[in-house]
């Protein structure tokens, strides 16, 4: 039998190793694209996946080794999921290696999880338990026989039962008598919170019936089309994915449903549950790594043929996918914070590629780069203007807080939120209160020389949190004591400054005593399922506001919340981000569209800028309107998706190799860029603006550039010295396109 060989790649993701390996097949070896193997590597036994086999070497013979052992029975990543991770090579610019880990969960690299099996019970013979049950009656006076009768009973009535280590003995003696066996039973942890609801018919809206229409047309067709699916708040957006999700997987497709927050998942998953039982797996960073583990082997052994979760789920094993969504496509929580910074809606448009299957981006408020696309016909725009049921989109009240400030209210609720908030807990009903800041204060600052308390690992400030009582840096998560005095001149009145949602909490408690509230951010659900619970008994109304950060913001559905309220509604603007009124608007719209979503609601936005346009126009529901003014700046100041930004940060704990690195850097970017300086509208190489994280420090250069048939060659140059300087620099140095902070 002629030798065979096969094209490897090692899980070390340095760029430097990031090449195929040939090794030889060991004779018996059969099918193993995609399968972990061992493999000799050096001096050392590595996990490796094999890619593809071949008849011959792509060099000699002799110094080809052999595949020690196959890791798994099934393969780990599909031949789809390579051909996937390559084109993040490509795009991304990351290794092989890397590429793949993103295919399936974390646990499996190593090994470090595993099935989870538990010993069971199994009756073998009737007759015989029916004998030891006469015994056990004869017995009836003593504990041990009436635990041993129950026992019993319940072997005769489901024929297997979880084993009973109280009751060892007996169960050895039945089983050497041969009455019953003891096995191993695999148990599938399955993150099944949420799934209860009843299955309800749906009648569709002449809108819906329309996008339904429509996207079923593409995926009956096998045609890759991307949808931007734009529908106000409460149009029914839910219910075109459920059905278009019925239809693909009637013809025997697949499906993936994306969603942008954890905390979306309950509400979503609920939905889907009366329709889809044990059809979905949910997998997203809530899951513990066995559910992680089981979801992701359902959906690989076919046994799921709809994932639901966040950013990652993009990535699972389906096959023959018949649609793919993106629910609140606007979000920022698509895209990756750490590299490779992939979007997800850029690695959902391969798979809708590879699949020839249609890809739907819907939310009320698009992304103003995606409407642009949809405008100049690279997207398919479907429109859904009114909600479900004909009700109106609510009222939306500006508040001016600075005339609050004037007539001597210095509460972050207003009179006019006071107001609707008292009329909203008279009859019954229920509240949502948005505020972008967890925690109780935002700063704590220095009255006497002004210095504020920043964290020594971080050039951030620490929030204040009354409930630990420590002051916490939300980027590295460390807490430290409260100062009894300034560091710098010695004062002892230091004051909190600003507001997070606990502050909020409390001050909204002390104007109502009597009101239950219930506070959703990242702190109160750090416990796992935390969403699931408050999502619930919000929805069973054990609670009558609910105080929330972004988690309350998109895609939630309560029908008794009539108001909605942005406690401040500048938290975005003026960051320096040309994104910042796309995201104001967004937020606005967004949150205002939790209220009134079965009778009529209203908003309250408190803000200190009320002529902003991006307020003005979020207050008449004007999308439309919005758009046409922000692409018109966008075009004269030839900001995104009129121009590229480019940005790389340069980060390290020695700060002058960081500085020697990115200097040099500047140097030759500044060098192979001069022959298209027409073509550079911004080139700018300094401290980040946020010099200092979790003790590394940290510089950028900042590169845009126009939108033309030169755009490739200087991606290329940036690329090039890029990946130049990761291999041989010593430090990390990340690039981001498009980025969505600059900080």
């Amino acid at each position: 039998m002629s030798e065979r060989y096969c094209e490897v790649i090692v899980d070390i993701a340095h760029s430097s190793i990031d090449h195929i390996y040939d090794y030889r097949v060991p004779e018996g070896l059969t099918d193993l694209p995609g399968h972990r193997v061992l493999v000799p590597f050096g001096h050392m036994d590595v996990e490796g996946i094999v890619l593809r086999e071949k008849d011959s070497p792509g060099y000699d013979r002799e110094k080809i080794k052999d595949i020690i052992r196959v890791l798994d029975d099934v393969r780990t990543v599909s031949e789809e999921q390579i051909r996937l991770a390559g084109y993040m090579c490509a795009k991304y610019r990351t290794t092989m290696s890397f590429a793949l880990r993103f295919m399936f969960p974390s646990g499996v690299r190593k090994d470090r999880v595993s099935k989870k099996e538990r010993r069971y019970v199994k009756a073998v013979s009737e007759e015989g338990l029916l004998e030891e049950r006469r015994g056990c009656f004869a017995k009836n006076g003593n504990v041990k026989y009436k635990r041993k009768l129950a026992y019993i009973d319940l072997l005769l009535e489901t024929g297997e039962v979880p084993y009973d280590s109280a009751l060892s003995n007996v169960i050895s003696g039945l089983s050497e008598k041969g009455i019953v066996t003891v096995f191993e039973k695999e148990i599938m942890r399955s993150p099944d919170t949420g799934r209860t609801a009843e299955k309800r018919e749906i009648s569709f809206t002449d809108e819906q019936a329309l996008a339904i229409r429509r996207i079923e047309e593409k995926t009956d067709k096998k045609e890759n089309c991307t949808f931007l699916l734009h529908g106000v708040t409460g149009s029914g957006k839910t219910e075109v994915y459920i059905e278009t999700v019925k239809h693909a997987l009637s013809i025997g497709r697949t499906a993936i449903v994306l969603v942008p927050e954890i905390s979306i998942t309950p509400q979503i998953l609920r939905e889907f549950s009366r329709h889809f039982t044990d059809e979905i797996a949910v997998f997203h960073s809530g899951l513990s790594d066995g559910e992680r583990y089981d979801e992701w082997r359902r959906i690989r052994d076919g046994k799921a043929k709809v994932v639901l979760g966040a950013r990652s789920a993009v990535f699972m094993p389906l096959e023959n996918i018949g649609i793919i969504i993106l629910d609140e496509e606007h979000s920022e929580s698509y895209k990756a914070d750490n590299y490779p910074q992939y979007h997800a809606a850029e690695i959902a448009n391969i798979r809708a590629k590879m699949n020839s299957c249609p890809l739907v981006l819907a939310s009320a408020t698009p992304l103003i780069d995606d409407y642009f696309k949809s405008e100049i016909g690279m997207y398919e725009r479907i429109e859904m203007k009114h909600r479900v049921a004909s009700l109106p989109l609510p009222d939306m009240e500006i508040v001016d807080m600075r005339q609050e400030f004037q007539r001597g209210n210095r509460s972050i609720v207003s009179a006019a939120l006071r107001k609707e908030l008292g009329d909203v807990l008279a009859r019954g009903e229920q509240a949502m209160i948005f505020l972008n800041r967890r925690g109780y204060s935002s700063s704590l600052i220095c009255p006497s020389c002004g210095e504020v308390i920043k964290c020594p690992h971080c050039d951030l400030p620490l929030k204040y949190h009354k409930d630990r009582n420590d002051l916490l840096c939300h980027y590295c998560g460390r807490a430290f004591r409260v100062p009894e005095a300034c560091p710098s001149c010695g004062e002892k009145a230091l004051s909190f400054s600003g507001t997070g949602t606990e502050k909020a909490v409390e001050e909204i408690q002390k104007l109502f005593p009597t009101a239950n509230i219930m506070r959703m951010d990242f702190d109160s659900t750090r416990k796992k399922d935390s969403y699931f619970r408050i999502f619930e008994d919000f929805r069973d109304h054990k609670a009558d506001i609910l105080v929330g950060t972004q988690m309350i913001a998109r895609g939630l559905d309560f029908p008794n919340v009539t108001l909605s309220a942005i406690l401040s509604a500048d938290g975005m603007l003026f960051s320096g981000d040309y994104r910042e009124e796309e995201r104001t608007f967004a937020m606005i719209e967004q949150v205002g569209g939790r209220a009134g979503r079965r009778k009529k609601g209203k908003v309250i936005v408190q803000t200190h800028n009320p002529t902003h346009y991006a307020i003005l126009y979020a207050k008449d529901h004007d999308y439309h309107g919005f758009y046409e003014t922000e692409i018109r700046f966008r075009k004269e100041t030839l900001k995104p998706p009129y121009s590229r930004v480019f940005r790389i940060v340069f980060s390290g704990r020695n700060e002058e190799r960081v500085k020697k690195v990115f200097m040099e850097t500047d140097r030759e970017m500044k060098e192979k860029l001069a022959p298209h300086n027409k073509d550079i509208l911004l080139y700018a190489a300094e401290e980040a603006p946020v010099r200092k994280l979790d003790d590394s420090f940290r510089y950028h250069i900042l590169i845009k550039t126009t939108v033309n048939r030169n755009l490739s060659g200087v991606r290329d140059i940036i690329y090039d010295i890029w990946e130049k300087r990761i291999k041989h620099s010593g430090i990390n140095i990340g690039i981001d396109v498009d980025p969505y902070s600059v900080n």
